[in-house]
């Protein structure tokens, strides 16, 4: 049988989604498995080896290139089975106009219950598992689910590996008078949208501290794109009297996510909020320290890193009662994010580190 996920919208959260094709491989081992993604996400699906075909989607385009786009899709791959997971709906829409039997996932807002055939309501804002758990529940109506139900499943990547990225990297770092032979540690500091993240004196001063414990053996690569300068640029000023030439700070989007894969993989710790940067991390078991906001829907509970290497997921020591959105000056533990000690993180760091 050939199934089809759609997973249009953010990169960390088709990262999560990567878990249902081996999950559907182990019920069906004939199934072919193809995943509608985004143009910026479809990169990480190439050459997976539970994903047999990647479409793209624009997002943004308009409804009807939308409907047309899906509907060259679905007339090209003719899927048994059709699964929405996430992002736009249009082919939802597409799947119900070329009748296809199954068409199951998430019952996410009200035009899939007219769309969707098989799907399942799921209130993910309740945060009762993670995103993972969530993805493969929605294999529920399928037959053999029981053979997968109770296994873990996680992501990762099976990129085209480049010692070339790496060595002009250190190329770039040695121009900006950095010494490439240091080992690299990821300071990751932009967020999702709408997202709490560590406040800048905070990755400034852990910077500071690892660089005295530490002398002389790391380069601190600041990893971001341009949408994530609001958050750089206090870092920057924070660190403005620091001396030492060994910050590096990194467009991960000048190069495209495959060269940035292939410059992380090689960093010894990477620490950031809740983001894609975080989940690319795992999937590549780099060791991770990965913060989280208290607030119920942003929490580790349903965002946490998932890999096979060092993982620790921390949040603040706070009891927030916030569903979905911060209170600000209005909460009791108002600025909870920069509560969260360097201290804390620090000792975190060291078991890496000392290693």
């Amino acid at each position: 049988m050939k199934y089809l996920i759609s997973r249009t919208d953010a990169i960390g959260s088709n990262i999560l989604t990567m878990p249902m094709a081996q999950a559907i491989k182990e019920m069906d081992p004939n199934a072919t498995v193809a995943f509608i993604t985004s143009k910026t996400s479809a990169v990480l699906f190439k050459n997976h080896p539970y994903v047999d075909k990647v479409f793209i989607l624009d997002r943004a385009s308009s409804y009807p290139k939308k409907v047309k786009k899906s509907l060259q899709i679905f007339n090209e791959y003719k899927p048994d089975v059709y699964l929405y997971t996430g992002g736009s709906q249009t082919p939802n829409f597409v799947a119900w106009l070329k009748k296809i039997p199954f068409r199951g996932g998430h019952l996410k807002r009200w035009q899939s219950n007219f769309t969707l055939n098989r799907a399942i309501r799921q209130v993910r804002s309740e945060v009762e598992g993670h995103e993972v758990f969530y993805n493969l529940a929605l294999l529920g109506e399928l037959e053999n689910y029981s053979k997968i139900q109770d296994k873990e499943y996680l992501p990762f990547f099976n990129f085209k590996e480049s010692d070339s990225d790496i060595s002009d990297f250190n190329k770039e770092l040695e121009a900006q008078g950095l010494d490439s032979t240091k080992e690299l540690i990821f300071i990751h500091p932009g967020a999702s949208e709408g997202i709490l993240s560590w406040p800048a004196k905070n990755f400034a001063t852990f910077i500071k501290r690892i660089n005295n414990i530490y002398p002389n053996r790391f380069n601190f690569i600041i990893s971001h794109i341009p949408s994530d300068m609001k958050y750089v640029a206090p870092i920057k000023n924070e660190l403005v009297d620091h001396e030492e030439k060994n910050i590096f700070y990194f467009d991960g989007k000048k190069g495209g996510i495959v060269n940035f894969l292939n410059i992380l993989k090689h960093a010894k710790l990477f620490i950031g909020p809740s983001s894609g940067a975080i989940q690319m991390a795992a999937a590549l078991e780099v060791a991770l320290i990965a913060i989280f906001s208290p607030i119920k829907s942003q929490s580790s509970l349903r965002w946490g890193a998932k890999g096979k290497g060092f993982i620790k997921n921390i949040t603040p020591n706070v009891v927030c009662g916030e569903p979905d959105t911060c209170l600000g000056i209005e909460c009791p533990y108002y600025d909870c994010m920069a509560k969260l000690e360097e201290d804390r993180v620090i000792e975190i760091a060291k078991s890496v580190l000392n290693k």
